[in-house]
């Protein structure tokens, strides 16, 4: 390592060269970066559910689709809008009363199941399905044509909750980026002496990220907006100790030896620390990719990959920054507060015991409080309220007197009497208000000569038909999962051919079944990958049982807090939050325990040596923590996106929780504890002082 050290510090002016190459070329991906707003995309494509949104989709074209109120207007007007609609390039059809009836025939004549379906409170409604899925640019492009196309009528538009959502991001972006950095920077110039050291580190960490971000457009993948945002933060958050060691290692040594000597050297012995801590925190990051969703294996690899990108950007361009700014960072000082936290080291040394004993006392309410979480899988709940969309759903909804709608796709095997039958029997199942399909128009025994062609295309195309059902069940309502399994009993049983039901209600339901176990798998994974990483480390089968225990203790108070909160957390932040706040503050237990280890070999006094341990690495803790918090609570307060806000909240908090948990009921873990670390350890330094 030391022959790299000297190859990077007597080459840095290559490396700024190549790296900013390199960040060009990462931003150029990030501009091109394919983000994905739909999260029930990522979905497993072999359920039930996706192969039926599937078929409706490529069949009946309603799968993407956005409904359209109109209201105090003529049928005739309603007509030429529609007209309009499908001039637009995207858009596949619009279907609305005159699929099933002329438009010139009078109101009064028209069938009742016709006139519900499409009217409701003074206003009519269209439904306009397009040819490219939610995430389609042309898609896209032609919901704002249609947007256009509506001013000056009294309408109300939902369906498009994807793009709104996209504009959103779009606007809130940047300002989530510049405050974090502004918090960051005032986090760092806090702590150390020098305005420009912590632009540097600022400029080394924005310069990994970028490379990561950007590299997801190189490798093909599609980003989740949840992931680009997260990792923003995140990484900055987790990799800030990375740069504070080498700074703190090269000052030190400045002291002995000349600029470059100095760095060559803190190059080298520093890369052995942080690519420690950095193994544990990628381990903790990498465990997301076991969630069945598509979801957790996008974050997961972003975060592990930003952790090893960060890691070498650190011992090579922050290096050569820092000699390259070394006359400016001498120059230009300033006074940092000081903090002494050796009289709590001394305290919770001289108070061990009961310290212990109420850490180990905080499971059972921090226990209890998780057990009151409800955990939501309705998306919708983390929109915006105030969100155009958003708002025109709940009245569209109200209007047509559902909760949600289903839609069963059915092989075109059965007769129209087997439909009929099918209907009768859906229409029967609590929850379900209404069965709408062919057979709600057209007699089964009027002979398929006399139907007329508009309207049996419009629910038979390529092998296939389909029923709608209106269902009086939000996705909150408990009572929604018997709703869809009956359903899906029902066509099984009653249709001759293969059936799938699905619709958005179907696909949040499903969501909540395939993650279902979920957090504990990503929890255990994270936990045994993070043990036998410190057990290595520690060559000791205790330490890291006491390590990880003290962290899941923060984790379980900090998703505490939630139940005094409202009680309800979305389930992407309850998937990811564990294997996040292990991976990024384990480091902070490790940091304490390897101070500790270091005095007990000195002193032979657990009492001296974990006070020393707590004084001298309650600073870099304290900077960790605060980065962290810095750099999340800036989106969790400003995002209005609920995922967003929530598990930057829960990232923000934990760090604070992390904090007090490693300063105060770490120590006195790691004092009573010392014998059972002597034996189930190798090389571990006795406690030979008597008479405490």
């Amino acid at each position: 390592m030391l022959r790299i050290a000297q190859t990077i510090v007597r080459g840095r002016r290559t490396v700024m060269a190549i790296t900013a190459l390199l960040v060009i070329a990462g931003i150029w991906g990030m501009i091109n970066n394919r983000i994905n707003y739909d999260l029930m995309s990522y979905l497993p494509a072999d359920l039930d559910s996706m192969q039926g949104l599937e078929i409706v989709d490529e069949e009946f074209a309603l799968g993407t689709m956005v409904q359209i109120m109109v209201y105090d207007e003529s049928d005739a007007t309603v007509d030429a809008i529609a007209e309009r609609i499908r001039g637009v390039e995207g858009v596949k059809a619009v279907h609305w009363v005159t699929d099933l009836a002329p438009v010139t025939q009078p109101t009064e004549f028209r069938d009742e199941e016709v006139v519900s379906n499409y009217y409701a409170e003074g206003g009519t409604l269209l439904q306009v399905a397009f040819d490219g899925g939610s995430n389609d640019p042309h898609v896209k492009e032609a919901i704002r044509q249609i947007r256009d196309l509506l001013d000056g009528y009294d309408t109300l538009l939902t369906g498009h909750q994807q793009l709104e959502l996209e504009e959103v991001m779009s606007q809130d972006t940047v300002k989530f980026a510049l405050a974090a950095l502004v918090l960051v920077t005032i986090v760092l110039l806090l702590t150390i002496p020098s305005i420009v050291v912590p632009l540097l580190f600022v400029l080394t960490i924005g310069a990994a990220v970028v490379l990561n971000l950007g590299l997801s457009h190189y490798l093909g993948q599609q980003m989740s907006y949840i992931t680009g945002v997260i990792v923003f933060a995140l990484q900055f958050a987790v990799t800030m100790d990375y740069a504070l060691f080498l700074y703190h290692r090269f000052d030190e040594e400045r002291r002995r030896s000349e600029p470059e000597e100095a760095m060559i050297t803190a190059v080298a012995t520093t890369f052995k620390s942080i690519s420690a801590a950095a193994i544990t925190t990628f381990a903790g990051f990498l465990a997301l990719m076991v969630m069945h969703l598509g979801f957790g294996e996008d974050l997961g690899v972003t975060l592990a990959r930003g952790v090893l990108i960060t890691l070498v950007a650190v011992v090579t361009l922050l290096p050569a920054l820092i000699l390259t700014a070394l006359p400016l960072i001498d120059r230009i000082r300033h006074k940092t507060p000081s903090f002494d936290f050796s009289r709590l080291g001394h305290f919770v040394a001289k108070h061990a015991g009961v310290v212990s004993i109420v850490g180990l006392l905080l499971f059972v309410p921090a226990l209890w409080a998780n057990s009151q979480i409800d955990i939501t899988y309705d998306l919708n709940t983390s929109l915006p309220h105030d969100m155009p969309s958003v708002q025109a759903d709940e009245a569209i909804s109200e209007a047509f007197g559902r909760e949600g709608t289903m839609i069963v796709a059915l092989e075109d095997t059965g007769s129209a009497v087997d439909l009929e039958r099918l209907s009768d029997r859906l229409e029967g199942i609590e929850g379900v208000t209404r069965a709408f399909g062919y057979g709600s128009l057209v007699d089964p025994r009027i002979p398929v000569e006399f139907v007329p062609a508009e309207a049996r295309e419009s629910f038979f195309s390529g092998g296939y038909t389909y029923l709608t059902l209106d269902v009086s069940y939000g996705m909150a309502d408990p009572r929604l999962t018997e709703t869809i399994e009956a359903v899906r009993a029902v066509s099984d049983a009653e249709w001759p051919g293969a059936s799938y039901v699905t619709g958005q209600s179907v696909l949040m339901n499903d969501m909540e079944r395939v993650s279902e176990g979920d957090d504990v798998r990503i929890n255990l994974i994270s936990i045994v990958a993070i043990v036998v990483i410190i057990g290595i480390a520690f060559k000791s089968v205790a330490i890291p049982v006491a390590l990880v225990a003290v962290i899941q203790l923060a984790i379980l108070v900090n998703q505490g807090f939630e139940a005094f909160g409202g009680g309800e957390l979305i389930f992407v932040s309850s998937l990811a939050i564990g294997a996040i706040q292990l991976g990024a503050t384990v480091d902070y237990a490790i940091l304490i325990t390897t101070r500790y280890e270091e005095e007990l070999k000195r002193t032979r006094d657990r009492v001296e040596a974990i006070t020393v341990a707590v004084s001298e690495s309650s600073k870099s803790i304290l900077v960790s923590a605060s980065t962290m918090f810095a750099a999340t609570i800036a989106l969790a307060v400003m995002s209005s996106i609920g995922i967003i806000s929530s598990l930057t909240m829960l990232i923000a908090r934990g760090a604070l929780v992390s904090f007090f948990v490693v300063l105060v009921i770490l120590p006195a873990i790691l004092v009573v504890g010392q014998p059972l670390y002597e034996r189930l350890s190798i090389g571990w330094p006795r406690h030979t002082v008597k008479g405490e």
